[in-house]
């Protein structure tokens, strides 16, 4: 596409479209190559030319911009033929966040048709440019079409553009992969009428309108309703509304915008539920991991998860789908990469946001907040700027993949650098930091402030020993052993300094929080000594807080793991399956269908928290589901990419039969049990190629191959499980 124009208006609308006419002596095979600074869908001879939503998706638009390939050989005809592109501006200029960023003010799109013969129609000052029936669209606010308004006649102008930047596609496109019915038609107290479509999701709703229908519908979108009534304010800046202007019947749905929804509001009609669907749109990746269990709150619980995962990975791995954000932030992922490569295949769609977080690195090393980066924060922050490189480990462990360690290890050493530069007598003491984000650890659950309590630069000395470690690991990997020796000694210098500052000579913590003892545990840095003796204090920390959730961000995604790694199961199960505020099941006892961004996004009377940030689907919570895949159904790979594995179920008192399949890129494995008795009965499948190691309850290891593999065992119904 070197010598092929961008092409957008003069008069700068919000929608345009492109308008080309051609003539064929016969159809031939030919194919359709296209992109856009904004979004844009291809029509040709009236009919939509592939599936995709939102293309080209979301880059970091100045440094790299991906192109579409389509087949369009069945949709050209002998004779006169049209194609026609119409054009928004998405995530590139109606503006992104609060900031209202834009990455350029003027829309365009680029195209190449090529057909055997070496015929070729390629966007140009030639194609005829007018307004579309879509007269605005955005990404948090909305869409209007109008069928009734005339489409006056634009200027093509052209729009300069560096052609090296141009990518081809690198992960699966935005799709409608699922419809909804309206599940209840809801006249709230306010008088308005609601459809519930049942569940928390990222998509679209369609419409249908009758012959005798003139006049315009509103759709406006909300998670959750309050009091009854439906409630918008957590959407803050976004619009969220959708109107059709139209005479007769139509179906309708928007093009360039999506929403975060369970409910919708519809004005202007009162449309029959059977004209009303939830289109739901996310990446299209491939399904890889399934738990089922016989508990129906615990499997309500690794549904909201899942959807979590769906409504938040639109392109890329976003926070949520619903308020005037919609970012890339990078702590959110670091959270719960591990979860979602159980879940997905997430390789294609993560390796694309891993280029978006190394073009927004800054020179000196520091890491944005989000990718693709429209805050312009780079910094050292832990946890999120970690993401550098625990997102590349934790995918590598998953895949066995070493170009993820390959693309991103200058990026981790720059961000090593950065880091160090804020150090002072061995340890980090200065830099922007968010801490352990939304914890509840004061001895209330009380929200004591976004930080958490946890000192937030042990935090970030914790952190920068998992990178070092990472570092020199894939070090090895790519053969840079001198470079591996060096980041070790690094780590251990650092985990020196960490244990003359934070344990006393007794080998106490000197701090109280269950995220420091839980970090601690986690990344090895309490002395070997002393494990025994802080897991003790852990426990009993837990225990004070009655089995309930205090951390946040950050020590959410390792407490279940420090208490079941280190002899407290029991304990660990027990957190996991409360039910009460603040708790995982509290969330699923409130109606929730997706995780939630704070433990007390709602409160036990029903009223959200008053902080106003507050989004019902947000997936970091929902790390807790890989504690569910390595732990219970005991699920974990020993070598790089699941080529070898251990099986070490832990049966819970709470859970009588568990399912759990993951589809590994060596094979389909599974760990089940179910009891029912006085016996329990285990089943295992070890792909083909692959050894695995059985650890049954209270039994030495068994070595297994490929095939299916069951035991019995006694197991009496007195007796407690997780022990």
């Amino acid at each position: 596409m070197k010598e092929v124009k961008f092409i957008g208006v003069k008069e700068g609308a919000n929608v345009f479209s492109l308008r080309k006419e051609f003539v064929l002596e016969k159809a031939e095979r030919a194919v359709l190559y296209a992109t856009a600074l904004g979004v844009y869908f291809a029509e040709l001879n009236g009919r939509r030319v592939g599936d995709a939503y939102l293309a080209p998706g979301w880059t970091d638009y100045g440094k790299l911009l991906q192109m579409q390939k389509y087949d369009v050989t069945e949709l050209l005809r002998e004779g006169k033929n049209v194609l026609e592109l119409t054009v928004g501006e998405g995530w590139y200029r109606s503006g992104v966040v609060c900031t209202r960023k834009r990455y350029g003010e003027q829309t365009a799109v680029c195209a190449e048709l090529c057909m055997e013969g070496c015929l070729r129609i390629c966007t140009d000052e030639t194609w005829q440019a007018q307004e579309s029936f879509i007269r605005f669209s955005g990404i948090y606010d909305g869409e209007t079409q109008d069928y009734t308004a005339p489409c006056k006649l634009l200027t093509p102008v052209i729009v300069p553009y560096e052609r090296e930047k141009i990518v081809p596609q690198m992960c699966e496109p935005v799709r409608s992969i699922e419809r909804l019915p309206v599940r209840e038609i809801i006249l709230t107290p306010k008088g308005e009428r609601v459809y519930d479509f049942g569940q928390n999701i990222a998509g679209v709703v369609e419409v249908k309108t009758a012959e005798d229908f003139c006049g315009t519908l509103t759709l406006q979108f909300a998670e959750i309703l309050v009091g009854g009534n439906f409630y918008t304010e957590n959407l803050r800046e976004a619009k969220a509304t959708d109107t059709f202007t139209v005479r007769g019947e139509k179906t309708l749905s928007p093009e360039f915008t999506y929403h975060g929804f369970r409910y919708m509001k519809l004005t202007g009609a009162q449309l029959p539920g059977e004209s009303v669907t939830a289109v739901v749109r996310h990446t299209d990746m491939r399904r890889t991991g399934w738990i089922k269990t016989d508990n129906e709150k615990f499997d309500r619980l690794l549904e909201n998860v899942i959807w979590g995962q769906r409504g938040n990975f639109v392109d890329i791995p976003t926070d949520c789908p619903q308020r005037d954000e919609r970012l890339g932030w990078t702590g959110d992922i670091n959270a719960f990469c591990r979860t979602a490569a159980y879940n997905y295949d997430v390789r294609a769609v993560l390796r694309k946001w891993l280029a978006d977080v190394r073009n927004g690195q800054a020179t000196t090393g520091e890491i944005p907040h989000i990718a693709p980066d429209v805050l312009g924060s780079k910094r050292t922050s832990a946890f999120w700027c970690d993401a550098i490189a625990m997102v590349p480990w934790a995918l590598y462990r998953m895949y066995g993949d070493t170009s993820f360690l390959f693309e991103n290890y200058e990026a981790i050493k720059r961000f090593i650098d950065a880091r160090e530069r804020t150090m002072e007598h061995g340890l980090i003491v200065r830099g922007h930091e968010f801490g352990d984000w939304l914890a509840l650890d004061n001895e209330q659950f009380a929200d004591n402030g976004l930080h958490g309590r946890t000192n937030e630069y042990f935090i970030t000395n914790v952190m920068q020993t998992e990178t070092l470690r990472i570092a020199a690991e894939a070090a090895h990997l790519l053969d840079k052993a001198d470079e591996g020796t060096l980041y070790t000694k690094k780590r251990e210098k650092l985990l020196a300094a960490m244990r003359r500052e934070y344990f006393t000579a007794q080998g106490r913590l000197v701090f109280d929080t269950v995220t420091a003892q839980t970090l601690a545990l986690y990344f090895h840095i309490v002395p070997e000594r002393y494990r025994g003796k802080l897991a003790a204090m852990l426990n009993e920390n837990v225990k004070k807080h009655q089995y309930r959730i205090s951390t946040g961000f950050i020590g959410t995604p390792f407490v279940l793991f420090a208490l079941a790694d280190n002899g407290y199961f029991e304990t660990a199960e027990r957190m996991l399956f409360n039910e009460e505020y603040p708790s995982w099941l509290y969330e699923v006892n409130m109606g929730a269908t997706t995780v939630w961004e704070r433990w007390n996004s709602l409160m036990p009377d029903g009223t959200p928290n008053p902080d106003g940030m507050n989004s019902y689907n947000h997936y970091a919570y929902g790390s807790v589901m890989e504690f569910v895949y390595r732990r219970i159904a005991g699920i974990e790979e020993t070598e790089a990419g699941f080529a070898k594995v251990r099986l070490v179920p832990h049966p819970c008192e709470n859970v009588s039969s568990l399912h759990a399949r993951f589809d590994s890129v060596h094979g389909t494995i599974v760990s089940a049990y179910e009891r029912t008795n006085g016996k329990i009965v285990y089943s295992f499948e070890v792909p083909e190629g692959v050894v695995a190691e059985i650890v049954l309850p209270g039994e030495l290891p068994v070595s297994a191959e490929y095939g299916v593999h069951r035991y019995e065992r006694v197991f009496p119904e007195t007796e407690k499980f997780g022990k």
